[in-house]
């Protein structure tokens, strides 16, 4: 959802222009790229789940300051960006590392090579949540009265908030949630 609404949330949103914009990207994704070796590094010392979860803890903790943020505030964004960008990189590292161990475990256990099972459903699941969440945040934000380019009210301004930094702040905690009671039943 996040990526959806950037252009929307930084431009609509903060009043940046396409330059501006284009940095802000390029930074979380520098950032990310810098982050995986502490991850991974992070991944080996305590374990794969907790590296992500501490992740994305961390990652709603500075998320959050999206909605101190106003109009011009390029360099909370820029530090927002980096820092949330860091995170990223434990997104980009550990699941498909998470996904391997579960492929190999699956091997282990059956004697089968799926691999290319888990993988298509994987890929499938993401594409899907991509395209729901994508679309479902469209939708809220033309249903709040949103448009791209022009004078927003206050109310609309905020649901384009909620959607891009609230929504993903709650679905973190809850993929938290989630990985903290099936790491704890094995």
């Amino acid at each position: 959802m996040p990526v959806t609404l950037f252009e929307f949330f930084t431009r609509d949103r903060l009043g940046m222009d396409s330059q501006t914009f284009g940095l802000m990207f390029l930074l979380y994704f520098v950032s990310a790229i810098l982050g995986i070796p502490f991850w991974l590094w992070l991944a080996r010392r305590w374990s794969k789940h907790r590296a992500w979860c501490l992740a994305m803890l961390y990652a709603s903790a500075v998320f959050a300051a999206v909605f101190a943020l106003s109009q011009g505030d390029f360099a909370g964004f820029a530090v927002v960006s980096m820092l949330t960008g860091l995170a990223f990189g434990a997104d980009l590292a550990l699941p498909p590392a998470i996904q391997a161990d579960v492929i190999e475990l699956d091997r282990q256990r059956t004697g089968a090579a799926r691999a290319g099972i888990f993988f298509a459903v994987w890929q499938v699941a993401t594409k899907a949540s991509i395209a729901l969440s994508s679309g479902l945040a469209l939708i809220a934000l033309d249903a709040a009265g949103f448009v791209s380019r022009a004078v927003n009210g206050e109310s609309a301004l905020l649901v384009l908030t909620i959607l891009y930094a609230g929504v993903p702040i709650v679905l973190k905690l809850a993929a938290v949630a989630c990985i903290c009671l099936l790491y704890t039943s094995d």
